[in-house]
């Protein structure tokens, strides 16, 4: 049987990679378009805590083996 806890690590990974490739590629992107210095001040925009929020390894709840209930994404709550 598998782990979950393990496989939302590896998937927790997964998409931190992604997301850093994609902000990598979007920055260079930019940089060759309208330069460095438009590269570097969209760069200082970005709240890449925000972006990585989610994607941080917590500790995960279980629930329970007769869980019907389709999944849903951990979110923050609003402020």
């Amino acid at each position: 049987m598998s782990d979950p806890e393990e496989l939302a690590r590896t998937l927790r990974a997964t998409a931190r990679t992604a997301a850093t490739g994609a902000l990598r590629e979007g920055l260079e992107e930019i940089e060759t378009r309208h330069g460095q210095h438009i590269a570097d001040e969209v760069a200082g925009l970005l709240d890449v805590d925000g972006v990585f929020a989610g994607l941080r390894d917590t500790e995960n709840r279980r629930r329970g083996s007769n869980d019907d209930v389709p999944w849903e994404f951990k979110t923050e709550p609003s402020t």
